[in-house]
């Protein structure tokens, strides 16, 4: 049975500012990709002065939140994860809606969201510990101080856990927090964030929406900002860079990805690794930032690769992530669905061969969303720009190779390097090939999303940001050491130096 069935009228999320939800006269609409007819709800579009309002809260509430330990913040926000762990049903279908992806997709973000989090509240205890040096006339210590109020500011392809992740990092580390959710798709995010608030002081965590033209500037040049993470688009991602530059607050960045997989000549072309890689490429319609972006096949196995891979996309259907059939949804926008079209063009115009893949589940919703079914792409240039740009759609470009160390130079010949993978039965082979790969991450023999260990730090390299999440290294983002040394008398004998 559709879930279609009983989805909710249109709804409408205020802002939150020093514990109080806060509307406006001025709305902005949410419509569902699949469906443009359909209006899922509406958010407040924010201006400048409601930036200075939940900046003002969040400093405000920040000393009394900074001044308990670690071990007593992260049991303060163990139970406010509690909270979000209830209404997953309800949330996850609006969320479907907003967004597009897959009711499972959608269903297993927001579950996966308290448990992710547990694990950074569980560094609490060596982060209040902090460190004892070594001094020369006494004794030093290093202690974790935090920057005050944090901007956090994300996408709409993954908001909810993109957004959590920031957020309790930055809470944990004794920040308070301003978010901006995205405009498109704010509506699950803006519910979760709520029902979290509830457990925690007023002020600490404030939500403010809008338009990034309108009040994007506000939220990053704020003398009062001291910290922003930002998870978005390159060009985004400079334009707050230097807005940032001008009061020198601290940026942690996580930027687009171009990731290469490279298929040694040994690897498993079976239906478990098939199905991995295929999971790696069209999870949420290609739009994720760690997808496999380009695939380098041995020549000689590349009619077997296409062969399989082919074979495992036989259990695509592309429709409405509502239906329970469907596996695949839209794009998210009408204009990432001509970028898309204008990318594949560009490559057959350039001599590349386009198969389909997978199948549609109702051709009238098809052509009415913004649809794109997956495609494999081959014989296409490395100039392409379906291969040196983050294309973001369900195409995947798959490209042969001779030679191992020219696989290996092509998949560096990039501005990004977020992430990567190796394929192959010798294990070893494949971690010497990842050594040589740049990447923030590189998997072996799994790729992506289902792949990460979220107690390793996760980030990229060149173009594709600045910082890392996860582990306690995303703790210490938004943490910043000071040094306390002592001079005393006989600290030199006490301490043997």
């Amino acid at each position: 049975m559709s879930t279609r069935e009983n989805v909710e009228a249109p709804i409408h999320e205020p802002m939150l500012i020093a514990g109080k939800r806060v509307d406006g006269p001025l709305r902005i609409e949410v419509r569902n990709p699949a469906r443009p007819d359909d209006l899922v709800g509406t958010i407040v579009r924010g201006a400048p002065e409601h930036v200075d309002q939940a900046v003002a809260a969040a400093k405000a509430a920040q000393p009394a939140w900074a001044v308990r330990s670690f071990v007593q913040r992260a049991e303060v926000l163990a139970a406010a994860l509690a909270r979000i762990e209830t209404e997953i049903e309800r949330r996850a279908a609006v969320f479907v809606r907003e967004n597009g992806k897959p009711l499972a997709e959608a269903r297993g973000e927001l579950i996966s969201v308290p448990k992710r989090q547990r694990m950074a509240l569980a560094y609490a205890a060596e982060l209040d510990a902090g460190r004892a040096l070594k001094a020369p006339h006494g004794r030093t210590f290093v202690v974790n101080q935090p920057y005050g109020v944090v901007v956090s500011i994300v996408p709409w392809n993954s908001p909810v856990v993109l957004a959590f992740t920031q957020i309790v990092a930055a809470l944990l580390a004794g920040n308070c927090v301003v978010l901006k959710p995205p405009e498109t798709c704010p509506l699950a995010l803006m519910r979760s964030v709520t029902m979290f608030a509830e457990a925690l002081p007023a002020g600490t965590i404030n939500v403010v929406t809008g338009l990034p033209e309108e009040i994007g500037d506000a939220l990053t040049t704020h003398p009062d900002v001291g910290k922003i993470g930002f998870t978005g688009s390159i060009p985004s991602a400079r334009h707050i860079m230097a807005n940032a530059a001008q009061t020198i607050k601290g940026v942690t960045l996580e930027l687009g990805g171009n990731d290469p997989a490279i298929i040694l000549d040994d690897a498993d072309l079976g239906a478990s690794a098939m199905k991995s890689m295929l999971g790696a490429t069209f999870q949420m319609t290609g739009q994720v930032c760690m997808a496999i972006k380009r695939i380098y096949v041995p020549a000689r196995r590349r009619d077997e690769f296409l062969e399989s891979f082919r074979h495992a996309a036989e259990s695509l259907v592309v429709g409405d992530g509502l239906e329970p059939a469907v596996t695949m949804g839209p794009l998210h926008t009408r204009k990432a669905q001509l970028r898309a079209d204008g990318l594949l063009d560009d490559a057959v115009r350039r001599g590349a061969n386009v198969t389909s893949l997978g199948r549609i589940d109702n051709e009238a919703t098809f052509s009415g969303g913004y649809f794109m079914r997956p495609v494999v792409v081959t014989d296409i240039p490395e100039d392409a720009p379906l291969m040196t740009e983050e294309q973001f759609c369900p195409a995947i470009p798959v490209a042969t190779y001779d030679d191992l160390d020219d696989a290996i130079a092509r998949a560096n010949r990039s501005i990004y390097g977020l992430g990567a993978s190796v394929w192959s039965r010798d294990v070893e082979r494949a971690i010497g090939v990842a050594r040589k790969v740049e990447a923030g991450q590189v998997w072996i023999n799994a790729h992506g999303v289902h792949a990460i260990n979220h107690l390793a730090p996760y980030g990229g390299v060149k173009q594709s940001g600045i910082g890392r999440k996860s582990g306690i290294e995303g703790v210490r983002e938004y943490l910043q050491s000071q040094t306390i040394t002592t001079h005393e008398p006989d600290g030199a004998e006490q301490l043997g130096v």
